[in-house]
């Protein structure tokens, strides 16, 4: 917690934000983050997008991280889905970049893959709508967040594809809040700090 902030310092954009925003043509993004492997439910992304192909109208998906070779074919199904897929290392520049750019950050994680996440973190901070799975301890979590996340039934592609949808017919600009809610946890965070020590 020791670099919360308002996110007005951050990047604002990257060559990599830019082409996603170029590619996304005014459709919500939704961004799969960090290493893409089937524990974080990739196979289940690429899954409701493939039974789903109408949600492409609405809804530009990337994932970009270094890939995990199991996940080949699914990245192969993504971008025939009209998504796209970036396989290599971001630089923290970019990571931040594509949190000011998405509408959505990919936290839905298999049931067995039941822990704390960075991506989740990250995007509460800076405004951006996690996706989680009903009953995971993220969703416990999320209650205490300022950024109401979309909840999905992992596996239900009928209804993550539904809740994606409504979720990208009703996006709004990041929170104008946004300053003032982080600025409050660092302000709670020092104060616990202090008096601890």
């Amino acid at each position: 917690m020791w670099d919360v902030h308002d996110g007005a310092a951050l990047t604002e954009t990257s060559q990599l934000s830019r082409d996603v925003l170029a590619a996304a043509g005014g459709r919500a993004i939704l961004c799969f983050l960090g290493s893409v492997r089937k524990s974080k439910g990739f196979e289940f992304l690429v899954n409701t997008l493939t039974d789903h192909p109408d949600l492409a109208k609405d809804v530009f998906v990337v994932a970009v991280g270094r890939v995990d070779p199991a996940c080949g074919g699914d990245c192969a199904r993504l971008i025939s889905a009209g998504g796209m897929v970036v396989d290599r290392f971001m630089s923290d520049d970019e990571l931040l970049s594509l949190y000011k750019t998405c509408d959505f950050a990919w936290c839905c994680y298999e049931p067995d893959y039941d822990q704390a996440s960075g991506i989740f973190g990250r995007s509460v901070q800076l405004g951006t709508r996690p996706i989680i799975r009903k009953g995971a301890y993220l969703e416990k979590y999320a209650q205490e967040g300022a950024v109401a996340p979309v909840c999905l039934v992992y596996g239900d592609t009928r209804d993550a594809a539904a809740n994606i949808a409504a979720a990208a017919a009703n996006r709004s600009d990041k929170p104008g809040r946004l300053g003032e809610i982080v600025g409050g946890w660092r302000a709670d965070f020092v104060q616990k700090i202090r008096a601890a020590l």
